[in-house]
């Protein structure tokens, strides 16, 4: 459905300004950075659901018999693919608005993405480092009694990498944020001499 009011909001763009229009970059850059969330989302669930399948059968509710992997990786695509999308919709807002400074193109905010994809990853391994003893939101309690296959530290590391990708995603996007605006407020480049 979001794909589809994409296309015709672009095509829509392009009848009204021709060669001037830019939602269709806009959407191809939203869509990149979702297929960047597909795969970011989908490796970290592949690789969690061998930590603690708990982590996806009880606190995710997924089934835990055949085709578990599977299920696990398409969960994390499509978790990924809404993150992406969240964040690239951020990307292009902050690089595109209408504001007396001239917008980021295309090319310097897309060389801008390893940011908040280092962060993301970065934060899935130094939270659980740093706070993977910690319980902060009750989860040993709350899930006493559960039949837990694997000792309950493995669920909880795995809870604290996915809070770290989640800040790290966040971390770095902020920090993206301010590098577009400083680039937008101090205008174009100057042009290379020859």
């Amino acid at each position: 459905m979001l794909a589809g009011l994409m296309l015709i909001g672009a095509v829509v763009d392009m009848w009204r300004h021709g060669r001037a229009a830019t939602r269709h970059k806009e959407y191809a850059f939203i869509w990149f950075t979702g297929l960047i969330g597909c795969l970011v989302g989908g490796a970290t669930d592949v690789i969690t659901s061998s930590i603690s399948e708990d982590y996806f059968i009880i606190g995710k509710g997924l089934s835990g018999d055949n085709g578990f992997e599977l299920r696990v990786a398409m969960f994390g695509i499509k978790q990924g693919l809404s993150a992406g999308v969240i964040a690239g919709a951020v990307c292009v807002y902050v690089s595109r608005r209408k504001s007396k400074f001239a917008p980021l193109g295309f090319g310097g905010l897309l060389r801008l993405l390893w940011m908040p994809v280092i962060c993301a990853v970065a934060g899935s391994v130094l939270l659980p480092l740093a706070a993977g003893h910690f319980d902060p939101a009750g989860l040993d309690l709350k899930l006493e009694g559960a039949p837990l296959i694997w000792p309950f530290w493995r669920f909880r590391l795995v809870w604290w990498i996915h809070m770290g990708l989640y800040a790290g995603l966040l971390i770095g996007l902020l920090w993206l944020i301010v590098v577009v605006v400083r680039r937008r407020r101090a205008g174009p480049e100057p042009a290379a001499r020859t």
